[in-house]
């Protein structure tokens, strides 16, 4: 039927298919379809730092950088400025595990750290970079580190808090070592 529609039009039955044909394809706007058939561009976006603990009260200003190499694996929490205040880091080579406040204390002090709902004694002792302390990391208080909806506190010798948010990353550090 379509032939004989085509041969009374006096077209010649080739071109008159292609112009049918064309006039039922949809078109051809190549950029609308390349776009269309992609979807939209994805748009990546990171998760805006805390600024307040769970309980309301404010987190110290800053961010958590968390790296690994070769030699173990290190969570730096740094200010605004970039200078590094509280760093958790794994050493491979003896896998031991260090929290380091950035403080120029000459003596020895005694902190209370607190997460998830544990609470424990670090005896900081002055070395390169601040007060260091050793650390046991299988302790339920350190899992707290990286759970989220929690915020790690340390409560210094003169009683000044500073509660820091937690990152997913740093139970890489743990892992690292043990």
């Amino acid at each position: 039927m379509l032939r004989q529609t085509l041969l009374r039009s006096g077209l010649p039955a080739a071109p008159a298919l292609l112009l049918l044909l064309a006039a039922c394809s949809p078109g051809d706007d190549s950029a609308d379809n390349g776009a269309a058939a992609a979807g939209p561009t994805p748009v990546l976006t990171t998760a805006p730092t805390p600024t307040a603990a769970p309980d309301g009260t404010a987190l110290v200003p800053g961010g958590w950088d968390v790296t690994e190499n070769a030699s173990g694996a290190r969570a730096v929490f740094a200010s605004p400025d970039g200078a590094p205040d509280l760093t958790v880091a794994c050493d491979r080579a003896n896998r031991a595990v260090t929290i380091t406040r950035a403080e120029a204390a000459q003596s020895a002090q005694a902190i209370r750290l607190d997460a998830g709902g544990q609470a424990v004694r670090l005896d900081l002792a002055p070395a390169d970079g601040g007060l260091v302390a050793e650390i046991e990391p299988s302790l339920p208080i350190f899992a707290a580190f990286s759970a989220p909806d929690t915020a790690i506190a340390l409560t210094m010798p003169d009683g000044t808090r500073m509660q820091y948010p937690t990152h997913p990353g740093i139970r890489r550090v743990f892992e690292a070592c043990s």
